[in-house]
């Protein structure tokens, strides 16, 4: 039978809507298909990397990898490197990878640990299983002649930069590689490349120049004679005491005098910092603290080892320090050792009781190192003679010199100029929480807004931390140039070398 007008129009108009809904199927399947092949390894997408476990954040960086790809050199372009975060991974002296950290090395120091029904910390062994536990944020404590050291164990690091205050959005990443930025498709951008004599452990972390044997670049790195399997770091600002009794600093005649049979540098909590003392005779003292423990002023790679470590997930996770503001310059903030330990705990780099204290605020702090000008103070201040910090202006494992630019060089009055241009000339350095950490020689432009003034002139000095006063831009990754006299607001800490 013929089939009826209508009907065929009908059918007509069906097969062909059949048609083009079958076309636009299969067209959306193939542009799915590409468009999925072509998407990137989804990166970090977590609300906070504060809230991931450390399980997902492994899974995290494993994706990381895939970020492999070619490099492309250019030196004139930017990163903003104002929010970042810290990885860390424990390593051996042979530099492989570890799930834990190395033991705490006492060299006949005493372990302690912090007891909840006496509030202060007492005598333990180094069996112990509560002795310590990183994992939890919880650092290894020990006394010395009656002084406070903290253990910072090897390990290597990278850094990855985010877009903004979020953390969301990966922007770049300061590895063995270099200072990268991610660009288009996940090309990545080398800006900076890394100096020599430095080690790459893993996927391209670098191990923390503080604990590297670096005679071979001549000690530029800041590193050691030997592979150190970690530091002692003075958990308190250095104080003083004569005879037994506690001393306050309180001009240049007290405070600027070398250590003897009467006068001690100790680190303790609850007293006056010891402060008016010039950086010269803050390194000696430093230095004869405790030969046979390798005693030293702190050095900048040092500095960051321990601000490194407090800024990963094994300390802060990311958040900032809180500023010892106590304007008797305290150590701990406070002179209760109660209200340090309770109370006081955001002010050390774990957030409790276990972590150093008076790294952000309290006083400044000198560190081991200083810029190599032809400013007058550097042989007045930091002393020529043979042992002292200036010397023979070379590097050695207790001391880091910097080169400077043009503008130093050609007289200038201090200046933004100068402070920047001695500044990029770390650009190729690593693990001393100045470059890395800062967008800037002069300012506050290191990470959570602290000071990042760099020496320059007739400030050639590192300086690092800050002091009480938070308008000081004071932080664990502050830094400043200083004249190094003795100075009230300037004080010093010590470290101890453990291979």
């Amino acid at each position: 039978m013929e089939e009826n007008k209508e009907n065929k129009i009908l059918r007509i108009i069906i097969t062909t809507l059949v048609i083009i809904i079958l076309l636009f199927a299969v067209g959306f399947g193939i542009f799915y298909t590409i468009n999925s092949l072509k998407k990137p390894v989804v990166k970090n997408e977590v609300t906070s990397i504060n809230e991931v476990s450390t399980n997902e954040i492994e899974q995290l960086e494993e994706a990381r990898k895939v970020i492999d790809n070619t490099i492309i050199e250019d030196e004139t372009d930017s990163l903003n490197k104002k929010y970042a975060r810290v990885d860390i991974v424990w390593v051996d002296k042979n530099n492989n990878i570890i799930a834990k950290p190395l033991e705490p090395i006492l060299n006949g120091m005493t372990p302690v640990k912090y007891s909840d029904n006496q509030k202060d910390f007492v005598e333990t062994t180094q069996n112990d299983s509560s002795w310590y536990n990183y994992e939890n944020q919880r650092w290894a404590n020990a006394i010395n002649d009656e002084s406070y050291f903290v253990w910072i164990p090897r390990y290597a690091y990278k850094i990855t930069y985010y877009a903004d205050s979020t953390y969301l959005k990966e922007i770049g990443y300061s590895d063995y590689r270099g200072i990268l930025k991610i660009g288009e498709d996940d090309t990545l951008i080398r800006i900076d490349s890394v100096g020599p004599g430095l080690t790459e452990v893993g996927n391209h972390y670098i191990l923390a120049p503080a604990f590297s044997r670096d005679t071979a670049s001549g000690y530029k790195n800041g590193g050691w004679d030997g592979n150190l399997s970690g530091i002692w770091v003075s958990k308190y600002e250095m104080s003083m005491e004569k005879d037994g009794n506690q001393v306050e600093t309180t001009n240049k005649q007290i405070g600027d005098v070398l250590t003897n049979d009467s006068i001690k540098a100790v680190s303790k909590p609850g007293v006056s910092s010891w402060r008016n003392i010039a950086i010269g005779t803050s390194y000696l003292n430093a230095y004869n603290y405790n030969r046979s423990l390798e005693s030293h002023l702190i050095k900048n790679s040092e500095w960051a080892a321990i601000s490194y470590l407090a800024y990963s997930n094994y300390g802060r996770k990311g958040v900032g320090v809180s500023i010892n503001s106590n304007s008797k310059y305290l150590t701990g903030g406070n002179n209760l050792k109660s209200e340090i330990y309770i109370y006081n705990g955001k002010q050390s780099t774990t957030g409790n009781y276990t972590g150093v204290y008076d790294m952000s605020g309290g006083a400044w702090e000198f560190t081991s190192a200083f810029i190599n000008n032809t400013y007058e103070g550097l042989s007045t201040y930091g002393g020529n003679s043979a042992g002292n910090l200036y010397e023979n202006t070379r590097n050695t494992k207790y001391k880091t010199v910097y080169s400077i630019g043009t503008l130093e060089k050609e007289g200038h009055i201090y200046n933004s100029a100068i402070a920047n241009e001695n500044y990029l000339l770390t650009r190729n350095r690593r693990g001393e929480a100045i470059y890395e950490t800062s967008t800037s020689g002069y300012g506050t432009d290191s990470w959570n807004t602290s000071s990042s003034f760099y020496p320059q002139k007739d400030t050639p000095f590192f300086s690092r931390g800050g002091d009480f006063s938070s308008g000081t831009g004071a932080g664990i990754f502050s830094f400043n140039g200083s004249n190094g006299q003795a100075d009230a607001g300037v004080g010093f800490r010590v470290v101890l070398a453990c291979e």
